[in-house]
């Protein structure tokens, strides 16, 4: 019984020793994703073993903590009651918290709205391009800052609704190529062209190589003519050759895609192709 008696004095005094501390500044972040980065900084009585201050969310909803001193050394804590945590401070001028939470947002029907108890005065910067739709009381001061809205804020109970734009993802550049792959690509091409282009002629000179001289006659006849001609001329120009015969040799020509045969009033038109 008088060891538990002397652990809760020691406790006791423990509790009243706890350090007084004066708020510096207290930034807290909103992201497009509802996520708040929260910043408090704090001056403490470096005489005083532990300092507790209030959290602005329940410690099972908070990530990312961290706690320095002016020197940027870590300090230890724990977590107390009523949204608190006890940080160590024995010896530190200066306590800075660093942590993330999403429990201070929600969104419905694409609006969002920021709820929060301020213990102290604190600033709240918004995300980029929002909008304030909704504030149940005037803010100390309002500012834009770097395409985000900036809000000083008093003690009390605050509650913000604010839209957001949606923005449209940009398409994706294609990678670029790079030049040993080009000059693979344009040798590939030039390449496919030249043995498309010697298919060809390959193609051309052993259809023109079966023709029969008369056929050829033909054909040179009508290339000294601009590449077409009638198929009254034809005859005219070739009476040996007999009418039905004639009309033969423009089909076999027409049938090796060497020329074409349109109709133009009551006439045939004989052309190269």
């Amino acid at each position: 019984m008088r060891a538990v008696a002397i652990i809760m004095l020691l406790l006791a005094i423990s509790l009243a020793q706890q350090g007084p501390y004066n708020v510096e500044k207290c930034l807290l972040t909103v992201y497009r994703d509802g996520v708040v980065h929260i910043y408090l900084k704090t001056t403490v009585d470096e005489l005083e073993p532990y300092t507790v201050l209030p959290l602005l969310s329940s410690p099972d909803k908070i990530d990312n903590v961290l706690v320095l001193d002016e020197n940027n050394e870590t300090l230890v804590y724990d977590y107390g009651e009523n949204n608190t945590i006890i940080i160590y401070t024995l010896g530190a001028k200066q306590v800075k918290i660093e942590y993330d939470t999403s429990s201070l947002t929600s969104m419905e029907y694409g609006l969002w709205k920021l709820k929060i108890t301020a213990p102290f005065s604190l600033i709240i910067r918004l995300p980029e391009d929002a909008t304030i739709i909704y504030i149940n009381a005037p803010p100390t001061e309002i500012r834009p800052i770097d395409k985000r809205i900036e809000l000083t804020l008093n003690p009390g109970d605050w509650e913000i609704s604010y839209e957001i734009p949606i923005t449209l993802p940009t398409p994706s550049q294609p990678p670029a190529i790079p030049d040993y792959l080009k000059y693979y690509i344009i040798t590939g091409v030039c390449v496919a062209c030249i043995s498309i282009i010697s298919v060809i002629y390959i193609k051309k000179r052993r259809i023109l190589g079966s023709l029969s001289n008369e056929e050829m006659e033909v054909l040179k006849f009508i290339r000294e003519r601009g590449g077409r001609a009638l198929e009254a001329e034809l005859r005219e120009r070739f009476p040996h050759i007999p009418r039905t015969s004639m009309w033969r040799l423009i089909r076999r020509l027409e049938k090796r895609s060497i020329v074409q045969v349109r109709k133009v009033g009551l006439q045939n038109v004989v052309e190269l192709k």
